[in-house]
């Protein structure tokens, strides 16, 4: 799959996770995120969805598929532990913190 095609499926799958839907008046998550979880990596997975939007942000492919596999393998990820929500902000940070930095301004 395309890098950038891949990139913007992952943030797409991001926003679905952080966006409530409503059905007959009952609200609930499209991604079954725990609520504790969310509210400990909103912001996280906010910054990190715009990370890759960034086409400018250089990321392994590597580090690509660990996004995935955290995003998507509920049996495994600690996005999806109600348990430990600092342990899954922790790996969505330190996913994140891989992605090279935009150049600056003058450059």
């Amino acid at each position: 799959m395309n890098t950038v095609v891949h990139r913007y499926r992952l943030a797409s799958f991001i926003d679905l996770t952080l966006t409530p839907r409503t059905w007959h008046g009952l609200r609930f998550a499209a991604i079954p995120v725990p609520s504790n979880v969310l509210a400990a990596c909103r912001d996280a997975m906010r910054d990190l969805a715009d990370a890759l939007r960034d086409e400018r942000r250089t990321v392994e492919p590597s580090t690509l598929r660990e996004l995935e596999h955290v995003l998507t393998h509920a049996s495994s990820s600690p996005l999806y532990d109600r348990t430990h929500p600092i342990r899954a902000l922790h790996t969505i940070v330190g996913i994140e913190s891989r992605f090279g930095r935009t150049p600056g301004r003058g450059a």
